[in-house]
């Protein structure tokens, strides 16, 4: 009777510790995936919150319409994700010409620069304008 208890003993501690061995490291991994994701949705809290936009200018001209917005705040926007909106309807990446102070070439938009739009739509007086950034931030203007 006293080696069976004795084995039974060792097995049940043996099975104890093999699954410790694998709970623990599952709950860190969790607890770390949990703690960076906070960490992230607080990063991208304070990008909103410092974030600002403001449609400063809409013109026709020639049939050609331009959509000038001043990004107002302190984060760097990216243009790729930033959205046009026209009368509700969405205004698709491809079919909008965007260039920053002039230049084409760049995605980023700083703080203090200004956005031009160009949309392939003819905006029209009573055109309800809104562009939206990446991070929610949004403005809106009536033509």
């Amino acid at each position: 009777m006293g080696f069976s208890v004795s084995a039974a003993t060792a097995v049940i501690f043996a099975g104890l510790f093999l699954a410790l061995g694998i709970f623990y490291p599952a709950m860190v991994n969790s607890y770390e995936r949990v703690q960076a994701a906070d960490a992230d949705q607080a990063d991208r809290a304070l990008d909103q919150a410092n974030s600002d936009i403001q449609i400063s200018t809409v013109s026709t001209t020639g049939g050609n319409s331009a959509v000038d917005v001043v990004n107002q705040g302190s984060t760097a926007l990216s243009i790729n994700e930033t959205d046009l909106v026209i009368n509700g309807a969405y205004q698709e990446r491809s079919t909008v010409g965007t260039d920053i102070d002039g230049d084409s070439t760049t995605g980023l938009w700083l703080p203090g620069e200004t956005l031009t739009l160009d949309p392939s739509v003819s905006l029209t007086n009573g055109d309800d304008i809104r562009v939206v950034t990446e991070h929610g931030v949004s403005a809106s203007t009536v033509a």
